[in-house]
């Protein structure tokens, strides 16, 4: 199984077409493959309106490995959209973070977000795969 990092964005469109996340996630939990970052446990966790339903998924985000964004990685960042800046790309620095986090532990990006297809190495897909 491929390691995987879910964007904010896609988690907002499942919860709000219905479906239980963590469910959906669990196997890529149990074997080691989910990972996730702060950048998409603040931007999910922000958009909760039932606080019943946040704290449920902060207690689900609490178990999921997160990649570190240490010194290194917004080094990374600001290169990364310096590079992209020069080709008059300019995808929001979140989603540059948030993909250099995928790119760090080698994991497909779960995204709706087409930002993220002007970032070289990182694989994409729109839906979290069966």
């Amino acid at each position: 199984m491929q390691n995987l990092l879910v964007d904010s964005a896609a988690y907002i469109d499942l919860l709000r077409s219905g479906v239980d996340v963590r469910q959906r996630l669990l196997p890529f939990l149990r074997s080691g493959c989910l990972y996730n970052c702060g950048v998409v446990r603040a931007e999910v966790l922000r958009a909760m309106k039932a606080p019943r339903a946040r704290d449920g998924l902060e207690a689900f985000f609490d178990i999921i490995p997160e990649v570190p964004c240490d010194a290194r990685l917004w080094r990374y960042v600001s290169h990364l959209g310096w590079e992209l800046g020069r080709r008059g790309k300019w995808p929001p620095v979140t989603d540059l973070a948030i993909a250099a986090c995928a790119l760090r532990v080698g994991a497909l990006l779960v995204s709706p977000d087409a930002h993220f297809e002007v970032v070289p190495g990182l694989t994409l897909q729109a839906e979290i795969p069966e």
